[in-house]
């Protein structure tokens, strides 16, 4: 272990800094890539991306050696760990980040998660050259994990067990071997379904099937009406130009068939109205509403009718009008052994037993389960295949489970909860859980199992062999066990593990109740495989680690609080394998409010933070990593996840008791320089609330207790309030620096936004603020046309040539604005462009500084009121470390003109020489 010579633990690089403009811009090009990266392999609720989890692996386990270009050296080698890209990391580069990792730790941690998820923070710790265990309750995340970590690296480098020497093959890959296999004995799986029910998918002469399109059906609620009515939202089926095409049905007596219309004028009406399940019935206009309809399917008398077939032809995707011999595809045999498993969850995320479905059987049309058992059972024969063919115990288990893993992807792509996709291009098939969730959907695709299209077993096979090119070269194989996170501590000896984990994120997502849906396949195919992940008929629930109040009668409290003593024991349980020297790093993620409170102080924050310190530990750090593309929706009642908040964590060493005003002094002392660090460290605007949890965190968990005035020792949500509203004081008080102009522009701006005002209370802000209306219209801030009225001028409105090097009125606000303009219209170049020009200023009346101060303020009075703007800025604030760095290489336009001039000068002066 390394030790300071005082007998302190040496510092990491963690516990100073990290490039996290650098790390987010490559976590959020990893989650935008739609192959090649370890959430591809299956899927997983919200997971940690992998750039990210491989610089804080690193970072924990070096050594900081200081101020200096030592530790230079060190944050430029975690920039190239995280390629930009989103990419994996070079040969070379790896190498240097083992030896530096090696040089700091003469004995090497285990890494250890025991909310193994998806499996990233194993493949990281392994890409490093690190031994790693992992571990999850959930047998479906515990499954993908062992697959990643532990059965993929035993058979890298091993030779085809088919003896195939294909010539897609992956050439000079690790798992070329395995590849082969794949698609060996993947063929010869699918050969064998196609046998058994190949003859329930009918294929029309002409070109391969892609997708039947279908519509629930419900009988009209008018007694004197016969029809039933088919529930479709939208009458497209394909937008792409020159390849139009709607349904239409068109009803004859009591009986509704669809037609296709080629082209984009055909009719375009759908049966669905405004609202979230209200149809109309075609003949006689009768509604069909939500309680009618939930009615009906809890009484079994829901049913489907086929809109469209389609299929891709030599010239292109062509969609055909549904006949007898593609109806009677619901004509199948169902299998009669199929596990009884009830759909769980709270019936707002989870619609189908609402309306009747309350099985998960009840989720697919009678040919997808005949269809998805019939995978699952020669998947099932796989591994006594490989040994009968001489492959290893551990190709067998590698190739059986992957295989397996493909059965559960093709159901999240065979459903009645996939959707048909129309967009530029051609139509597609858009596989379940978009969301974290299960919705009623009334329309649907069916996809081709046999093809080659989305949904196919084909283009899952495909699909791992992308995944194979990414994953470490040389890893030695981890270890991943089905084992309770309060447990996860006993997994190794105490005092040797690396602890790097992203744990449930309260109760915003049902881990298990969505896993169920694969846990029904996976458990058909891989039982006899992996008897230790499958020996139940459903996932465990009762102990998972989330604050569900349906598990607690509806008792929100109640779920709470098992929350937190939950954590209590893991985080307890953890420090005791925590090597002494080493943070525990949590990643953790919550919506920016809830219910309960209002940005950072939520009952997710509250809790995550209670059980911390309840079991011993401090948050020394923490760090916001974006995961999310700039322009993510910002608008109020987003309900997407904020980003990643990385808590580092130590054990808990206070003794001193301070009351509440000593703690709040010190917030006073210590927040101003630490929320201007996070500024230009690219922390967004949108993040900054939760960012300053850290360094507010720091000082609270610094003392043993802080005392309220009535001697009660302050609870952890009352210090996140003080933390709140110390740091928005911070904030909100930096707007006495700005030029008056600015302050005039943010007072009106909060009222009336970009809108016109009256000037008489324009002439009250100018009046409290020292301004000229002249003044303003001449520096280009607000437009004072007609005379009674004010507005300020907006994005749109700001001349596009504006030079700050000439600009004789400037003002903080202007620049603000003109920067978030030219990087929307032109990125990092163009905005840097622009504060190159600042800089080149021989005055000091602006300063850059503050005008990213500005920024951050102008998010805050924006959020949730102004959403275009509130974007804007948050982009604009996320960017600024790297328009900044740019802005340093940059030669202002009024320079390079003088160059000009100067060159003409001498040009002319030869010219008259030459007259002469």
């Amino acid at each position: 272990m390394s030790q300071g010579t005082s007998g302190e633990y040496r510092r990491k690089l963690i516990d100073v800094t990290l490039p996290l403009t650098q790390i987010s811009y490559a976590s959020i090009a990893e989650k935008k890539r739609s192959v090649g990266t370890v959430k591809n392999l299956h899927k997983w609720f919200a997971p940690m991306p992998t750039p990210a989890l491989r610089a804080l692996i690193f970072a924990s386990l070096v050594d900081d050696p200081g101020q200096g270009p030592e530790r230079d050296r060190l944050i430029q080698l975690i920039k190239d760990l995280v390629p930009t890209g989103g990419t994996a990391p070079s040969g070379d580069v790896l190498r240097m980040a083992r030896e530096l990792i090696a040089k700091s730790n003469p004995e090497l941690p285990i890494v250890i998660d025991p909310f193994a998820g998806g499996g990233s923070t194993i493949v990281e710790a392994l890409r490093l050259g690190l031994p790693a265990v992992s571990s999850d309750l959930n047998p479906v995340a515990a499954l993908v994990t062992r697959a990643l970590g532990e059965l993929l690296p035993a058979v890298a480098l091993m030779p085809a067990v088919s003896k195939s020497n294909d010539a897609a093959r992956m050439r000079d890959m690790p798992y070329d071997g395995l590849g082969d296999d794949l698609r060996h004995y993947g063929a010869l799986v699918q050969e064998a379904v196609k046998e058994r029910i190949g003859h329930y998918y009918p294929v029309p002469p002409g070109g391969e099937p892609v997708a039947w399109l279908w519509a629930r059906t419900a009988p009209c609620s008018n007694p004197m009406c016969a029809v039933r009515i088919p529930l479709f939202g939208s009458p497209w089926v394909s937008k792409q130009p020159g390849r139009e095409a709607t349904v239409e049905p068109l009803v004859e007596g009591d009986e509704v068939r669809f037609i296709v219309h080629q082209g984009k004028n055909g009719p375009a009406k759908a049966t669905k109205g405004s609202g979230r399940a209200q149809f109309a019935c075609p003949k006689c206009s009768s509604p069909l509403g939500e309680k009618e309809l939930r009615a009906l399917g809890r009484s079994g008398e829901l049913g489907l009718q086929l809109m469209a077939y389609c299929m891709d032809t030599k010239s292109g995707r062509t969609f055909v009008s549904p006949s007898a011999d593609l109806q009677q595809v619901l004509d199948v045999e169902v299998p009669d052994d199929l596990d009884e498993l009830e759909i769980g969850g709270n019936t707002k995320n989870f619609a189908p037993p609402l309306y009747g479905l309350s099985r998960h059987e009840d989720l697919y049309t009678p040919r997808q389960l005949a269809m998805l058992a019939a995978f699952a059972d020669e998947v099932a024969e796989v591994y006594d295949r490989v040994i009968e063919d001489g492959g290893s115990l551990e190709q067998a288990r590698a190739i059986a489970t992957l295989l397996g893993i493909c059965v559960s992807k093709m159901a999240q792509s065979n459903s009645t909860l996939v959707r048909w996709r129309t967009r530029v291009g051609p139509s597609k098939t858009e596989p379940a859980f978009g969301t974290q969730a299960m919705p009623m959907l009334w329309d649907f695709a069916e996809s081709y199992p046999f093809g080659h299209s989305r949904g196919s077993w084909q283009s899952q096979i495909d699909g791992l062999l992308y995944v194979l090119r990414e994953l470490p070269r040389d890893a030695k194989p981890g270890r991943v066990a089905q084992v309770d996170a309060r447990r996860a501590g006993d997994l190794v000896e105490p005092g040797t593990a690396l602890i790097v984990t992203d744990p449930p994120y309260f109760g915003q997502i049902n881990y298990a109740d969505l896993s169920d849906y694969f846990y029904l396949w996976l458990r058909r195919a891989l039982r006899n495989v992996h008897p230790d992940l499958f020996g139940t008929i459903a996932t465990p629930k009762s102990v998972e680690l989330v604050a569900n109040p349906a598990r607690h009668g509806g008792n929100k409290e109640g779920a709470q609080q098992y929350f937190i003593e939950g954590f209590t024991e893991v985080f307890t349980s953890l420090q005791k394998a925590s090597r002494p020297d080493l943070p525990i790093v949590v990643a953790y993620a919550a919506k920016q409010d809830d219910s309960d409170g209002a940005g950072a102080v939520s009952s997710a924050w509250v809790s995550m933070l209670q059980a911390v310190l309840a079991s011993g530990l401090s948050v020394v750090g923490t760090m916001p990593i974006e995961s999310t593309v700039a322009t993510r929706q910002v608008s109020q009642g987003a309900n997407a996840l904020a980003s990643y908040i990385i808590l580092i964590c130590r054990p808990r060493q206070a003794e001193e008791i301070v009351d509440k005003s000593g703690f709040l002094a010190r917030l006073q002392e210590e927040l101003p320089e630490a929320i201007e660090a996070l500024r230009k460290g690219g922390v967004s605007p949108l993040d900054m609330g939760q960012a300053a949890i850290g360094p507010g965190m720091r000082i609270f968990s610094g003392y043993k207790e802080v005392l309220q005035p009535d001697g009660k020792p302050m609870t952890v949500r009352e210090a996140l309030i003080e933390i709140d509203k110390a740091a928005t004081a911070i904030i909100d008080g930096e707007e006495a620096e700005f030029d008056a102009p600015t302050r005039f522009a943010l007072k009106w701006f909060r009222q009336f936004a970009f809108d016109r005002g009256a000037y008489g209370d324009a002439d009250v802000v100018l009046r409290q603020t020292g301004t000229a209306i002249r003044d303003l219209v001449e520096a280009g801030i607000v437009s004072n046309t007609p005379r009674s009225t004010v507005c300020l001028l907006d994005f749109d409105e700001l001349p596009a040539n504006y030079d700050p090097a000439k600009d004789e009125r400037i003002s903080h606000w202007e620049v603000a604005m003109h920067l978030a303009k030219r990087f929307n219209e032109q990125g990092i170049d163009g905005a840097a462009q622009l504060a190159a020009g600042v800089r080149s200023r021989t005055d000091a009346a602006i300063s850059l500084d503050r005008v990213n101060r500005l920024v951050h303020r102008l998010f805050k009075v924006s959020d949730r009121r102004f959403q275009r703007t509130a974007a804007m800025f948050n982009q604009l604030g996320t960017a600024w470390p790297d328009i900044m760095t740019a802005a340093q290489n940059v030669t202002p336009a009024r320079y390079v003109t003088d160059e000009i001039d100067g060159l003409f000068s001498n040009v002319e002066e030869r010219l008259d020489d030459d007259d002469d």
